[in-house]
């Protein structure tokens, strides 16, 4: 998880800032979602 994400989700938190927490959650999932395909594709491109 990047640091600045890592940092609003703790201050999101800390605030109890829960738009700013689902917001967060949101777009945390969609960066790791990012992250598996670029792997997977680097995977598959390999094998080729």
């Amino acid at each position: 998880m990047p640091s600045w994400l890592r940092n609003q989700l703790s201050r999101a938190f800390r605030e109890k800032d829960k738009r700013s927490i689902r917001m967060l959650n949101r777009v945390f999932y969609k960066y790791q979602n990012t992250l598996r395909h670029e792997e997977a594709g680097t995977a598959h491109g390999d094998a080729e």
